[in-house]
């Protein structure tokens, strides 16, 4: 549906540095990054804002590159949701759809469905500052949605919102989408908003996509250390690899004081590796026969909605950050043993980049 292919763009002191990416018709694609990532910049980019130095756009195998912002046919829900002020919810549903002059009977129709599947029909008369927020995100999403745009790009609106009340929003979403079967990209840092409302996923860090694919795989097969530390994973030890033994790799990590299993086969030539570990794949052991087992104690223990915590193996420098759903909570400094299933073993590239 839209394909970016080899695009770069200079501004200033920062540069989109050749852009790949393909958002799929009905499809909700996910960018995610860190501020200052670009992603506001690629944005404006496939808005029409700003041309790209090389590379091109393609809407449905046609290049855009040069189109105007008004002939691409997207829609856009900016993070402040741009309502106006002076308009009531009526008027500002139906500026969008006047000033490209689409006033026909599906169009009206359309209108008329959203009003409903969003549920804001009592809101029609009132002002924009007699709105809640949740209730000026709605209108917000109606007003981008009722001209049936191409591509709805979803600019970090929901940031500002309380976690219930977001919550609330991405299930609407979700329904708008198997209604209306409207193509989505939802420009995040959020990573709980980006797994539970996309498909597929691309990580911008420094004006590059590092990584995109289904979301499954980018969360819990990351490419590289930075692709993982930027998912929040913290486990991350080199490991030299020892062999396959029993249809299994084997590595060897010093820091943890053991040798590990993995499904995983090496990613990069030679023996020196980088392997990640998920929290809340590490379990409490009980079994001698466990996979990965390693013995050691629980260091710090914080509070929280589940039981989390440092462990430190009895061999080895280094620490495992622990979250164990379920779990009664664990007695510091008290001796335990730990199991990290062999599927649970990311390994990574050795690249920083």
């Amino acid at each position: 549906m839209l394909r970016i292919e080899s695009l770069s763009l200079q501004l200033d002191n920062f540069q989109l540095k050749a852009i790949d990416l393909e958002i799929k018709r009905g499809e909700c694609h996910a960018l995610l990054g860190p501020s200052g990532s670009g992603k506001s910049t690629l944005v404006s980019t496939i808005l029409g804002l700003k041309k790209p130095d090389s590379g091109h756009l393609y809407l449905e195998e046609r290049i855009i590159d040069r189109w105007s912002v008004e002939s691409r046919g997207f829609g856009y829900l900016p993070q402040n949701l741009a309502l106006f002020p002076h308009l009531n919810v009526e008027k500002n549903l139906r500026y969008g759809l006047k000033a490209r002059k689409l006033q026909s009977l599906q169009t009206e129709r359309n209108l008329q469905d959203l009003i409903d599947t969003v549920q804001i029909r009592p809101l029609l008369h009132r002002m924009p500052a007699t709105l809640s927020g949740g209730e000026r995100q709605r209108v917000a999403l109606v007003r981008a949605l009722a001209p049936q745009p191409n591509l709805l790009l979803l600019d970090e609106p929901f940031s500002a919102l309380d976690s219930h009340l977001r919550r609330e929003l991405w299930n609407l979403v979700l329904r708008i989408r198997q209604e209306f079967e409207t193509t989505m990209l939802l420009i995040t840092h959020d990573l709980a908003e980006a797994f539970y409302l996309s498909d597929n996923i691309s990580i911008l860090i420094d004006g590059k996509i590092r990584q995109s694919g289904a979301r499954e795989e980018v969360f819990f097969h990351p490419e590289s250390e930075k692709i993982a530390r930027y998912l929040g994973i913290r486990n991350i030890f080199s490991a030299d690899y020892v062999g396959k033994k029993n249809g299994k790799f084997l590595f060897d990590v010093p820091d943890l004081g053991s040798r590990l299993y993995t499904d995983n086969p090496p990613c990069q030539k030679g023996s020196k590796q980088l392997l990640a570990i998920r929290p809340e794949s590490i379990r409490l052991s009980e079994r001698e026969d466990d996979e990965n087992r390693i013995e050691g104690e629980i260091e710090t223990l914080p509070m929280g909605s589940s039981t989390l915590g440092i462990f430190k193996p009895i061999h080895g420098t280094g620490t495992l950050e622990l979250q164990l759903h379920g779990y009664a909570p664990l007695q510091q400094r008290k001796k335990t043993k730990i199991a990290i299933p062999s599927k649970h073993i990311i390994l990574l590239k050795k690249t920083r980049d």
